[in-house]
């Protein structure tokens, strides 16, 4: 474990100094398609702009992306090594049945010490590597109710006698991991910037007038909603003595009258 320390800090900040390679070129990628919608340009024009920053844009941190997601490989092979030796060194012997005994008598003999002293009993586990015993020293002195007045030291200590604590290297893994996840994401991100570009632009092409001609050339119009006899109709024919032509005849009629105007 105090091997691995060293490796996941240079992992991480590889990982970390990449993440930011990648974060800054998506930027700068939609930055330049925010400009680029700023002119209005056609519908065309403006996708075929923009999926040239997007692939300029992705094809400059592909080498990065890649390089990150091998690093992330790495990391969860190594908090499986990590795992798993945390497993073996917390144990006081492999049997489940000694390793219980062997716990409850190390917590049994640690209710008697002052809680000043058993920073001395931690400090002297990790030397003898003596771990599953100095975790439960550890664990003790947390359930002290004076060891607030010993906060300073017993950080000093935990700090200088454990550098390589496991809670932290797992952090950090999960940092490396999540690096990865987070530059795809911004890949992602800069795919979507594009993609939703779906702008109309109202063209105004004067009044229909081939949809007016049609109509009064046919004589065509809208068909009314039966409301009952249309008397008003029936009082105008009355009065000018005309007789309502059938639907065939009345087309004929307004198409010679069409032509004769």
């Amino acid at each position: 474990m105090a091997t691995m320390l060293p490796k996941v800090l240079e992992i991480e900040r590889r990982q970390l100094a990449d993440y930011t390679r990648v974060d800054y070129a998506i930027t700068k990628g939609e930055d330049e398609i925010a400009a680029l919608e700023e002119l209005w340009l056609g519908p065309n024009e403006l996708r075929r702009e923009t999926s040239v920053v997007r692939d300029r844009t992705v094809l400059a941190v592909r080498e990065v992306r890649k390089n990150m997601a091998k690093r992330a490989i790495t990391a969860k092979n190594m908090q499986g090594s990590l795992v798993e030796s945390l497993r073996q060194r917390s144990r006081f012997a492999v049997a489940d049945t000694v390793d219980a005994s062997l716990r409850a008598h190390c917590f049994a003999s640690l209710e008697c010490i002052p809680t000043l002293t058993l920073l001395c009993h931690f400090i002297d586990a990790i030397k003898a590597g003596d771990f599953a015993r100095a975790e439960c020293v550890r664990f003790e002195f947390q359930t002290r109710e004076d060891r607030h007045e010993y906060v300073v030291t017993s950080r000093a200590i935990f700090a200088q006698f454990a550098p390589s604590d496991p809670a932290d290297i797992l952090k950090r893994i999960a940092k490396i991991c999540r690096a990865a996840e987070m530059a795809d994401a911004r890949v992602v991100d800069l795919f979507r910037r594009c993609h939703p570009i779906h702008r109309v632009e109202p063209t105004d092409h004067g009044p229909d007038r081939s949809r007016a001609f049609d109509t009064s050339l046919l004589g065509a119009r809208p068909e009314p909603t039966d409301h009952g006899p249309d008397r008003s109709r029936a009082s105008d024919t009355s009065l000018l003595g005309a007789r309502l032509a059938p639907p065939r005849e009345h087309a004929i009629l307004s198409v010679r009258s069409a032509f004769a105007a």
